[in-house]
């Protein structure tokens, strides 16, 4: 396929679907501002169809929103829930990425179907084989997993070449200079706009029936600069928010100008929704205290002197902490960021956390996580190589024990307990993939920043060194929807980020599969389609083939 300066027409009478993603667009601030006028075409699409608020998988698993959006499935049968994830049979974690989700995402069912399907930097995906249209992922996404690819394979590169390269500036945990943070959201604000042209011209190449394209730019400046906005935040400070206060809700308004640019022109036979999976929120998290905490209740056992307990020596990386610990933390920045590939970086903290554990003294054990959430996998026998725990009542009576052990834990800045929650996954979810899934969700409270923790049994540890991620997501997204087949004004109660896959395979007349967890937004859809349109079920595959998976 070869991309044209001029634009297809569209004929009359044919049905379009239309998804665009806000990638971590929080609902609360989207509802906030478009009452107080910041959002002027968000709010026109609102009054003219359908806004409503949408349970998401992130309260549990900070990874898994995407990935259940796209498939329809919670992340017990497509198993992804971070992007650093823990290799059950073995000692490994490993960088996950789009090719780990055990599900494929919705639009697979629209090959051979006569379906023209334009897909643009959806979170977690990959191209996919046999699909009539477009596939681009990694060019403009948040953070991608996987390298810039495309379906056809020269497309992402002619974007680039038409519109420049859609740079990725990595997150500045503490910034030492305004500048630093200015200068990123800048290159966020460009990045819309490159984002922008992009998408109209892809969006001008078909007569596409499934046009899905995600804008990145309010995840970015929501990690980086949400603190500035609001005043009750840990790290707000005044001087700083005094420049850099506006940024957050500007960029919202940019992408709203963004946004209106394109859609208001769309042909009248498209039915739209614009979503996001999750919103933004202050960071709480004390997941650097966790392994310290585990190893003091006597749950997970260092490693003695010389071995590390699997059979193997302990590895030899203290001279390389040394190194790293001598040097200015902007040499290490630096060499981190320019000179060291990723790979070596995984590989290195892979041998740390096999290492940092005697696997056969261990019962429970905290898997690495740079996210929000707390994850922890009991050591059970016949699943870890060297299980500790038995399945059923020792496996529960464990859970019980760490649960128990965590709920006592106090934030000795605040006075009040540092865990609001500890969910065992197994009484959430189900499926094919939960093994997969650690065993225990730690959910910290969320009334400050957690630098000490105090327990009865073990006192007050600290870890002085660790910088804090200012911002995490929250656990609602949104959906607003509006166009041809969409009842204006109706009012949807518990919908999820599950969803929308059933719900616009059904739009495009194309049969559900049994398997999805999601259900046809039946409420969402006006009378006129429903009653000439019944939801059709079927056995449909979504499972990835072997070959498409890690």
């Amino acid at each position: 396929m070869t991309l044209h300066e001029q634009p297809k027409t569209h004929p009359r009478g044919k049905h379009r679907v239309m998804v665009i993603g806000l990638d971590s667009a929080d609902p609360d601030l989207v509802l906030r501002w478009s009452q107080e006028g910041r959002l002027p075409f968000l709010h026109s699409l609102m009054q003219s169809g359908v806004w409503t608020r949408l349970i998401s998988t992130h309260d549990l698993f900070n990874d898994s929103p995407w990935p259940t959006f796209n498939s329809g499935v919670s992340p017990g049968k497509h198993g992804f829930y971070n992007h650093i994830q823990f290799r059950r049979g073995t000692t490994e974690i490993f960088r996950g990425d789009a090719r780990s989700c055990h599900y494929l995402p919705f639009w697979w069912l629209l090959r051979g179907a006569g379906k023209k399907v334009a897909v643009f930097d959806v979170p977690k995906t990959y191209p996919l084989p046999g699909i009539d249209g477009v596939q681009i992922t990694a060019w403009g996404e948040h953070y991608p997993l996987l390298k810039q690819s495309s379906l056809p394979a020269t497309i992402a590169q002619e974007l680039t070449a038409r519109f420049g390269r859609y740079p990725h500036p990595p997150e500045v945990t503490t910034p030492k200079r305004i500048s630093q943070e200015t200068r990123l959201y800048e290159t966020y604000l460009r990045n819309m706009e490159r984002k922008l042209q992009a998408t109209q011209f892809l969006l001008a190449q078909d007569d596409w029936d499934l046009f899905f394209s995600v804008f990145a730019e309010a995840h970015y400046a929501g990690h980086q600069l949400y603190h500035h906005f609001d005043p009750s935040h840990w790290a707000h400070e005044a001087s700083r928010a005094a420049r850099l206060g506006e940024a957050l809700p500007q960029t919202y308004t940019r992408l709203d100008t963004a946004l209106a640019a394109f859609l208001r022109s769309l042909p009248e036979e498209t039915t739209l929704f614009l979503v996001s999976v999750h919103g933004i929120a202050t960071n709480y998290s004390g997941n650097h205290l966790m392994p310290t905490v585990l190893e003091k209740l006597g749950f997970q056992k260092p490693p003695s002197a010389g071995g590390n307990g699997n059979g193997g020596k302990a590895p030899a990386w203290d001279w390389t902490r040394a190194l790293r610990e001598a040097l200015p933390d902007a040499v290490r920045a630096f060499i981190n960021e320019r000179l060291v590939p990723e790979s070596f970086h995984d590989k290195m903290h892979a041998r740390q956390f096999a290492g940092s554990i005697d696997w056969r003294k261990t019962t429970a054990f905290f898997l690495p996580s740079d996210h929000f959430q707390g994850f922890i996998s009991i050591n059970l026998k016949g699943r870890e190589p060297w299980g500790t725990v038995g399945r059923g009542a020792e496996y529960d009576e464990v859970c019980n024990q760490l649960s128990y052990e965590l709920k006592r834990l106090m934030n000795p800045d605040t006075g009040r307990s540092a865990v609001q929650g500890v969910v065992q996954v197994d009484k959430v979810y189900s499926g094919a993939k939960l093994y997969d899934l650690p065993d225990l969700v730690v959910q910290w409270a969320e009334d400050g920043p957690i630098k000490r923790l105090y327990h009865p049994t073990f006192g007050v540890i600290a870890d002085a060194q660790f910088q804090l991620r200012k911002a995490q997501h929250s656990s609602e997204g949104f959906l607003i929807a509006a166009g041809k087949h969409i009842k204006k004004g109706a009012v949807l109660t518990g919908a999820s980020t599950m969803d929308l896959a059933p719900t616009v395979l059904h739009l495009m007349g194309q049969t559900v599969p049994r398997d999805m967890d999601g259900k046809v937004l039946l409420d969402l859809l006006n009378d006129d389609f429903t009653q000439n349109n019944p939801v059709r079920y079927g056995d449909l595959p979504l499972v990835a083939p072997q070959e498409m998976r890690l």
